[in-house]
């Protein structure tokens, strides 16, 4: 709850003082949109980091959720947030295949979930990569079960063709659907998007390394699991790479699988001032930058 609190009043905070159109009440509705779509992904990372065992029953990964979101300006982004709660509620189903109960129902789920992502956020299509990952690592695995994404694909292909239709007369949505890669970086000049990549890049890859490492800790159950996040980790980097237009808010991408890796990192790690540190690091950057 406390958490959630802090989303909301980072988000206000951040819609106040970047945003020059209050005037207008469609900013304001943004507002309150993105900042229930943020404390629904936080309640939904929650969820099903603790009912697939993805840390220990502590609250770090929701933690560093917070903190990182409250480090970018998405006081009024409607499509990223909207694009990220779709994008949880595909790994929600993602990292449930640890379960061989209901497998297609999970992909189907899952594929859906990713396409209708990628209508807010095309690139959202590179979590196939994670899902075919995650596939490649079950047990038991039928072919079927490869096949399944395809006939999603299928379906929310033939159900969209019939909507455009419907709404504009026109076959031709398809064309304008893929998204052109964008290599403008210069946006990442900014201060704040300089010390919020060289954190979030630096502690992917130490943390990256260390849990590789530990692998063979882990028990054999969970190791799919446990490998499954850095993958998820490089994949939503190269999501947020490949946005058609940099503004800093993709970068709300990399953080769930991030905050899940480095909590995972820290419950592990028996240094408690190096928690304590690294703890406070998180929290006090994001008033940090809101000032800078």
């Amino acid at each position: 709850m406390l958490l959630s609190i802090f989303l909301v009043l980072f988000c206000v905070l951040h819609g106040i003082l970047t945003e020059n159109s209050f005037s207008q009440g469609l900013s304001i509705l943004q507002l309150f949109v993105v900042a229930g779509l943020l404390v629904f992904s936080l309640l939904l990372l929650d969820f099903f980091v603790r009912k697939n065992h993805l840390n220990h029953s502590n609250t770090f990964a929701i933690f560093l959720f917070s903190c990182m979101v409250g480090m970018l300006p998405i006081a009024t982004n409607v499509t990223i947030t909207g694009a990220l709660v779709l994008q949880l509620l595909a790994f929600r189903r993602i990292f449930s295949f640890t379960s061989s109960k209901n497998m297609e129902r999970k992909i189907l789920d899952a594929s859906l979930w990713i396409f209708l992502a990628s209508y807010f956020y095309f690139w959202s299509l590179l979590l196939f990569g994670v899902l075919y990952i995650a596939l490649f690592k079950v047990n038991n695995s039928k072919l079927r079960y490869y096949f399944i994404p395809f006939i999603a694909a299928l379906g929310v292909f033939l159900l969209a063709t019939a909507f455009f239709y419907l709404k504009e007369d026109s076959f031709t949505w398809f064309f304008h659907y893929p998204k052109k890669i964008s290599l403008d970086f210069s946006v990442y000049g900014n201060i704040q998007y300089l010390i919020f990549i060289t954190l979030i890049v630096s502690i992917v890859i130490w943390t990256g390394f260390t849990r590789i490492s530990n692998l063979s800790e882990v028990p054999k159950k969970n190791r799919g699991n446990y490998m499954l996040i850095v993958h998820a980790v490089w994949v939503s980097l190269v999501l947020a790479a490949f946005s058609p237009q940099k503004t800093g808010a993709e970068l709300l991408y990399v953080i769930a699988p991030t905050a899940i890796q480095v909590g995972t990192f820290l419950e592990k790690k028996q240094d408690i001032w190096f928690k304590e540190l690294l703890a406070w690091l998180f929290l006090i950057l994001p008033v940090t930058l809101l000032f800078i």
